[in-house]
């Protein structure tokens, strides 16, 4: 499956480099508690790959809010203008290290599970060095009510594939909800998550809390816009996630100087 926007093609396996915001574009303001934007797992690989001057190759793997989910329709992603939150992150780092290159590979589809694609990130993790690779993954298992200790054990595999490749790993949980959180024993997944970045080079990027924090404080909160303004709050949504991960994972770069 393919499709375009603004530019930007999108399919089962994406590869791009991602340019900075355009001049004149002004960048969104986004705040977040430092328990957010900080980590002090050190990214070594990671770092490494910044100091060489790259080019950072970015493996992003997950569902729908990672590759853009698409209508029944006309199978159009819903994040329309300003694309996913990894395809920010990258747009960010590039802005805030304009004399590093940065490029993005996004695997993944809507509704899949952790261990349809573990066998994604093993393929290709075998076709390409990669010194950080984004997870995104636990809410379908969640939805599914699919057993948490099985989600552990396929994170741990993946985590194994990924140090053994020479990279890094940046685990992020699922998206806040009321509605998930209301049906569904969304605690064991986090705990899942946790337990799976106490891996070394691994890190949690908490999205469930970080979002759940914007919604409590009105900055972002899909579930209470108006149908009308949805698509405007999923592009400050992904921008904003998109600004607080660049500055997490060059946290963790900095983290592995000391």
């Amino acid at each position: 499956m393919r499709w375009s926007v603004s530019g930007i093609t999108i399919s089962l396996l994406l590869a791009l480099p991602v340019p900075s915001r355009a001049s004149g574009e002004p960048a969104i303001a986004c705040n977040a508690p430092d328990e957010f934007v900080t980590t002090d797992v050190p990214l070594a690989e990671f770092g490494a790959a910044i100091a060489s001057g790259g080019p950072v190759n970015i493996l992003a793997v997950g569902s729908a809010t990672t590759v853009g989910a698409p209508s029944t329709k006309d199978q159009k992603p819903t994040a329309i203008e300003g694309g996913t939150f990894p395809v920010q992150m990258v747009r960010s780092l590039n802005a805030a290290m304009p004399s590093v290159r940065f490029t993005l590979t996004v695997r993944g589809g809507r509704g899949m599970t952790a261990d349809a694609m573990l066998k994604l990130l093993d393929e290709t993790l075998k076709q390409q060095h990669y010194p950080l690779v984004l997870w995104q993954t636990g809410t379908v298992e969640a939805v599914r009510g699919l057993r948490p200790d099985g989600l552990l054990d396929v994170l741990h595999q993946g985590a194994d594939a990924v140090s053994d490749g020479g990279g890094n790993l940046v685990l992020i949980d699922p998206q806040f909800s009321r509605f998930l959180r209301a049906n569904t024993d969304v605690d064991a997944y986090e705990d899942v998550m946790r337990q799976a970045a106490a891996n070394p080079g691994v890190a949690l990027f908490q999205r469930f809390d970080l979002m759940r924090s914007w919604a409590d404080d009105g900055s972002v909160d899909l579930e209470r816009t108006a149908k009308e303004d949805r698509d405007k709050a999923l592009d400050r949504l992904n921008s904003c996630l998109g600004q607080v991960l660049a500055k997490f994972v060059l946290s963790g770069a900095d983290a592995a100087k000391k």
